[in-house]
């Protein structure tokens, strides 16, 4: 299986190459080599220069629709409609994070459904199947009308946790009540006690609001917040300053993907948090300590296994 790359992960989508490469020696698997230009009326154009790599051979796209969206999801399509006009034998999609995701579900009547219009764009193309990471609602997958693979970051982050003692003497929170099966799991799994953040956000400003903190005393120990997504920051932060209040010694929040949209990095690093775990299923430029990454490519190499 050889792997072509978006604009939004390169970095992770030749990490994820090298990986194949080297558990699967005999497979020959490349990084293919793409142009991706813009025309002055801003239209993107995508030119695969190793088309002889493609012609009846299967290939993996790695894209997350992240900033800026709706032209990486514009990408991608223009990506597969070449893949099959090159002949290749069949085409997986790789979205770690699949933008949109979080507007699964209509408020308000005349809404749009966009994780829906999303799927349906992608299982009407030139598609085998889709690979997703972490939703925030784990039915996302239900919309798609072709395979579709949801994997978990879950143990990368347990193991990045243990092999920094930050799980001895240790509690795990939900910042919200929407949050709290996904944390009671893993509270279950390390088998340490859970806590919930009582949460409001007005969705006219944005503004969070941590009001109180139920569960047993986080007092004197490391606070391990569990959750998806981190967009703005604000929960980070208002998470945060409530445990460090409540006296916890460290406040080490833990999420899959990073968007940190407007000033989301400067928001964290002048919180009170300790450490911000997340992943390169989005990447910044980041100048703060405070941000961990951890790599998603040994997860990807692994959930391909069964297609190359």
């Amino acid at each position: 299986m050889n792997i072509i790359s978006g604009s939004s992960n390169p970095e992770l989508a030749s990490s994820i190459a090298e990986g194949l490469k080297e558990k699967y020696p005999s497979n020959h698997s490349d990084l293919i080599k793409i142009e991706i230009t813009k025309f002055a009326n801003d239209e993107k154009q995508i030119w695969i220069k190793d088309g002889f790599k493609v012609r009846g051979q299967k290939v993996c796209i790695v894209q997350s629709f992240s900033k800026p969206v709706d032209e990486n999801i514009m990408e991608t399509l223009l990506i597969i409609d070449a893949l099959e006009r090159l002949g290749a034998k069949e085409v997986s999609l790789l979205i770690p994070w699949m933008g949109y995701s979080l507007q699964d579900k209509v408020f308000r009547e005349g809404e749009a459904i966009a994780a829906k219009v999303v799927a349906d764009l992608i299982s009407n193309s030139f598609i085998s199947r889709v690979f997703l990471l972490d939703l925030h609602n784990p039915s996302i997958p239900g919309f798609f009308s072709i395979p579709t693979y949801h994997l978990s970051a879950q143990n990368l982050f347990i193991d990045y946790l243990k092999s920094n003692n930050y799980l001895e003497n240790a509690a795990i929170v939900s910042p919200d009540f929407g949050g709290l099966k996904r944390a009671r799991n893993l509270a279950d799994l390390l088998n340490l006690p859970l806590l919930n953040i009582d949460k409001s956000r007005n969705y006219k400003t944005g503004v969070v609001t941590a009001h109180a903190l139920h569960g047993e005393a986080i007092a004197g120990k490391n606070a391990i917040v569990l959750d998806d997504v981190i967009v703005s920051g604000s929960t980070v932060a208002k998470s945060a300053a409530l445990l460090k209040k409540e006296g916890a010694k460290k406040v080490i929040f833990v999420a899959t993907h990073g968007i940190f949209c407007n000033n989301g990095l400067e928001v964290v690093d002048r919180s009170l948090v300790d450490l911000v775990i997340t992943s390169d299923s989005i990447i910044h430029e980041i100048n703060t300590k405070k941000i961990k990454y951890i790599h998603l490519a040994p997860l990807f190499v692994a959930g391909l296994a069964d297609w190359v």
